[in-house]
């Protein structure tokens, strides 16, 4: 019991074959349980080990042999007999709280002076008097009939009564609990586990139903140290778990509980042991384009090439040709892959609008509806009303939902632009103070000083920046005509040459007649084009007047009727007469010039009454 076993461990388990291996916590609750044999034989070889570890002699016969419970029993058999006794008791000693076996079984270990697994009758009745609990005299009676020594009926084998109400360990709490220990023990130096860290790392929440609360904890995971020197090793902390086990019938609420001990994300832990399957046991940190596509085969055969591509580019970030584990467990796909075959029955991993946004509060139940929707749109490019699995994934939606995360921290939900530079530097740390600025004002379009995290799916700017850097190979950020062209063709292949000039124009360095990621960004190129496919709905790459009023309005939303009528004139004189893709692009710095000059006026008249009103402007 010196280290914790491999995590996948292998041979039976329900967790430990492709076909019922929990990918999310939700699953745990659906896995078969474990051949009831497999569980006690499991349970068996694990109690005797910890009572080795601790120095008691454990007797052949001091193991409780299995008992086929669908069989029925005969009242005079002794075993069943053992194990009714022995049952009645545990159940009285969970009622104790979660730390009520343990305590009982701390005391016998007390008694036990020789470490034979041997106390008397009548000092076994004292330990469960003081948790509470009396023997009735023919209880007690029974107690030494049934596990006296044949030397002395009144000397009692604890161990082989203990055995009989130890019965649901699998491999399932063991995995998690070598999981806590690993992670626990990586914190350490020399990856040597110390009280400390339990003290430091240990979750009081995970105990707030119980009365004692964490100073029990300590003080019964003190009663697992068994060494002066302070370290928990692997079998003192088995030692703990294997009682609290008891208190748990499924493994789905004991794994839970542990992962909530040592604040363990559950998903995680089960997408690393889905992980590390696959992984070369020299490198378990990093999963090879081969080897990843390996998995998803195995996790469902049914997944296609076109969808098994978007699921590894949507988690190879930084192009190196390998998942990193870092990147598997932060993108959450394997949850919304679950998510999706369980919302989505048909099997067509295509989900309606109402769906997606189900899904969405699935995976963050703190995303409102309105934001669930910002997000569901800014995928939903095509206007079909419905999102596939593939879509989910090339459209960066994992991303974007990692992003409302540090929206949540802040209970206004709103970021201003230091947040938002300290959230684009986390993402590309290689971003200048120029690109940083433009990211800004690509999505503070109404100069609010505050960007919502609906603003921010508004302005595509994820998606913009993705789509650069997917063509920037040289890391440059610079694209010459030629790539410029090649990335606007694969964001739209029917546009024309002119078209494609026109935009190139509006975009370009006059310097070195390159296009910089800050340029492309400011005009955000991306929105502007999708804002106007969105009301071209004839596709004819013309807008009349009122389409061109509506869209606008979608690009500056805080402009009143008047003001957007002003800003139309810029290109309508007449204001009937429309506009084509290609001026649209080719004279949109007049558009952007004219409502800059309507936002400034706007603010100085706001200076100008807070001065006559004796109030400070606040910029």
């Amino acid at each position: 019991l010196g280290v914790p076993p491999v995590p996948c461990t292998p041979g039976g388990s329900a967790m430990s074959t492709m076909g019922g291996l929990a990918l999310t916590a939700r699953d745990l609750q659906a896995l078969p349980a474990d051949d009831h044999r497999e569980k006690h034989l499991k349970s068996m070889d694990v109690f005797h080990a910890v009572l080795r570890h601790r120095g008691i002699e454990v007797q052949p016969s001091s193991l409780a042999p299995y008992l086929d419970r669908s069989l029925g029993h005969d009242e005079s058999d002794l075993d069943h007999r053992r194990h009714a006794h022995s049952r009645r008791i545990f159940a009285k000693l969970r009622e104790r709280g979660v730390h009520g076996t343990r305590s009982f079984r701390i005391m016998l270990h007390h008694m036990d002076m020789q470490g034979k697994g041997l106390v008397l009758a009548r000092t076994f009745e004292g330990a469960l008097s003081q948790m509470g609990i009396r023997l009735l005299g023919r209880e007690f009676e029974e107690l030494m009939e049934l596990f006296g020594t044949p030397e002395d009926p009144e000397i009692v084998d604890y161990v082989r009564y203990l055995a009989c109400g130890v019965e649901n360990w699998s491999f399932p709490r063991e995995e998690v609990v070598s999981e806590a220990f690993s992670v626990l023990s990586e914190m350490c130096p020399g990856d040597l586990l110390d009280a400390r860290t339990l003290e430091r790392e240990f979750q009081h929440r995970a105990l707030a139903h119980e009365d004692t609360g964490a100073l029990e904890f300590f003080k019964q995971m003190s009663d697992s140290n068994l060494k002066a020197d302070g370290i928990i090793r692997w079998g003192d902390f088995l030692d703990y778990y294997l009682d609290i086990s008891v208190n748990f019938d499924s493994d789905e609420a004991f794994c839970n509980f542990v992962c909530d001990s040592w604040d363990i994300n559950t998903d995680d832990w089960l997408a690393k042991k889905v992980f590390r399957r696959f992984a070369d046991p020299e490198n378990r940190d990093m999963l090879p384009f081969a080897d990843f596509i390996q998995m998803l085969g195995e996790l469902d055969p049914t997944t296609t090439d076109a969808e098994a591509r978007a699921w590894y580019a949507a988690i190879d970030e930084d192009g190196s040709g390998e998942v990193s584990l870092e990147e598997f467990l932060s993108s959450k796909v394997l949850k919304v892959k679950r998510l999706f075959d369980e919302f989505v029955g048909d099997g067509s991993r295509t989900a309606d609008k109402a769906t997606v946004i189900k899904i969405l509060q699935t995976l963050n139940e703190c995303i409102t509806d309105e934001e669930a929707e910002a997000v569901y749109c800014y995928a939903d490019l095509d206007n079909s009303g419905t999102l596939e699995f593939i879509e989910f994934l090339t459209n960066n939606l994992l991303k974007l939902l990692q992003i409302f995360d540090d929206y949540n921290r802040d209970r206004r939900r709103r970021m201003n632009e230091v947040d938002i530079k300290r959230l684009f530097l986390k993402l590309d740390p290689l971003l200048s103070d120029e690109e940083v600025v433009a990211i800004y004002k690509a999505i503070d379009v109404d100069g609010s000083g505050e960007i919502s995290f609906i603003e921010f799916c508004q302005s595509h700017i994820l998606r913009a920046k993705s789509m650069f850097d997917r063509y920037d190979t040289t890391r440059s950020r610079a694209l010459t005509q030629f790539k410029f062209r090649e990335m606007l063709l694969d964001m739209d292949e029917t546009l024309t040459a002119k078209e494609m000039e026109a935009i190139y124009h509006l975009v370009m360095d006059q310097n070195d007649e390159k296009v910089h990621l800050a340029g492309f960004l400011n005009p955000n190129i991306v929105k502007l084009k999708l804002l106007f496919d969105k009301y071209d709905e004839d596709r004819s790459r013309n807008l009349d007047a009122a389409e061109f009023s509506c869209m606008l309005k979608d690009i500056y939303g805080t402009c009143n009727d008047a003001e957007i009528e002003s800003i139309v004139r810029v290109l309508c004189p007449s204001g009937d007469e429309g506009i084509s893709f290609t001026t649209y692009f080719l004279r949109f710095k007049e558009i952007a010039r004219k409502h800059d000059l309507i936002h400034m006026s706007k603010r100085r008249a706001a200076r100008e009454k807070a001065k006559s009103r004796g109030l400070l402007f606040k910029a």
